[in-house]
């Protein structure tokens, strides 16, 4: 009956990931078209899963997103972003996944209008785990288990909303951030992106935790690195390419001579089509990826395991004081 309810959760974790593909969310690419000085407000899903599971979980989020924009010199409320547009910027955002829900707000500020530009955020996160705290391992101590074993789907979906395994807890993360970003002839652009994540997690597994949104094992207090890279070359009004890469690597602690905490890492990249519609105002983008870990020890999966599908929808609703809108 066990392992009857444990493909049952597998089988369930794949129908929702995979449903997700047919509509899911924009990523930030998408808020080149659809964002306008002033108020805007989105609704979005993602969803992505390997191509051969195993060592990567799936992930599947939603999410209600308000930005506002408060444009640096005219008060041109409602109306597209120039190339080099400069604003304040204010992000409130409702997110919900199989594994935790929760809310994010942030402050942003872009006051040169260069080329490039530069841009500096700071992010509030705050999450709730529903059944879905587990203790992993995150030192390779021998005797003891091995970061391989637990880093992996198989692991996290045996062994989430389980009343002896599973836990709810709360996380609270603080994002601090800057970014670069060159705009081309025609809106195309290219960026890189560095953030600074404490994160804080309420648990009772010897500070063992993981991070559902980032897909890496992390303590209850750590720090991680992200590094982002990203680009959208646009065709026409309606099609454009884009890519996206990121690198996380989380915090090391050292008790004595005993490794409590290996410091944990890895890249993922995508690229693929983005169509958008009615002025910006809906978003869809289907990428190809792959992921690898930076240490090799730390992966016992197969190379067909590190393949990924992603397909994300973000639209905006239309608004009053938008202008020029596609009728």
């Amino acid at each position: 009956m066990k392992l009857m309810g444990r493909s049952m959760k597998k089988i369930l974790l794949g129908v929702l990931c995979t449903a997700s593909l047919s509509v899911a969310d924009g990523f930030d690419q998408g808020a080149k078209n659809g964002l306008r000085y002033g108020p805007n407000l989105s609704v979005g899903i993602m969803g992505n899963t390997p191509i051969v599971w195993g060592q990567w979980l799936p992930q599947l989020v939603g999410d209600a997103h308000y930005t506002w924009l408060e444009p640096i010199g005219d008060l041109n409320y409602g109306s597209n972003l120039e190339n080099n547009p400069t604003y304040l910027r204010m992000d409130f955002s409702i997110d919900a996944s199989p594994f935790y829900c929760g809310y994010l707000a942030g402050l942003g500020f872009r006051p040169f209008k260069t080329n490039p530009q530069f841009e500096v955020n700071f992010t509030y996160e705050s999450y709730l785990y529903m059944m879905s705290n587990l203790e992993m391992v995150t030192a390779d101590v021998q005797g003891e288990g091995r970061i391989a074993e637990t880093w992996n789907a198989d692991y996290v979906v045996d062994n989430v909303w389980m009343d002896d395994s599973g836990d709810w807890d709360y996380v609270q993360m603080f994002d601090m951030s800057v970014s670069l970003e060159y705009a081309f002839t025609g809106r195309s652009v290219v960026g890189v992106s560095l953030h600074y994540i404490l994160s804080d997690i309420i648990t009772d597994f010897d500070g063992k935790s993981y991070d559902y949104k980032r897909n890496i094992p992390v303590f209850s207090r750590d720090f991680l690195v992200e590094f982002n890279t990203y680009g959208r070359f646009i065709f026409n009004k309606n099609w454009a390419c884009v890519f996206e890469s990121v690198y996380y690597r989380t915090g090391y602690l050292r008790h004595g001579s005993t490794v409590e905490k290996e410091s944990l890492g890895y890249g993922l990249v995508k690229a693929g089509p983005h169509f958008s519609w009615k002025d910006g105002l809906h978003n869809v983008t289907f990428e190809l990826g792959a992921w690898k870990r930076y240490r090799d020890r730390f992966y016992d999966g197969s190379l067909a395991q590190e393949f990924l599908v992603q397909l994300e929808y973000q639209g905006y609703f239309s608004l009053p004081t938008h202008r020029n809108l596609a009728e």
